[in-house]
């Protein structure tokens, strides 16, 4: 199984509710591959919330200016 749909599989698990553990459990492929899949999701998600605070920091800041 190539790396993008591994990964496209595992952010769909993710979706759907499964934890890490059971996913790891249910998933067939190297372990290596599935961990560095993980690490990688977990990355991005992480990135993306950063993201959604600054944006909201912003949005709170010129909200506060307006008044």
């Amino acid at each position: 199984m190539d790396h993008h749909k591994l990964s496209t599989q595992l952010k769909q698990l993710l979706k759907q509710g499964y934890s890490k553990d059971e996913i790891r459990n249910l998933v067939i492929a190297p372990r290596a591959q599935v961990e560095q899949a993980l690490c990688e999701l977990q990355t991005q998600y992480n990135r993306e919330q950063q993201h959604a605070r600054v944006v909201r920091g912003q949005a709170d800041f010129a909200i506060s200016m307006r008044r």
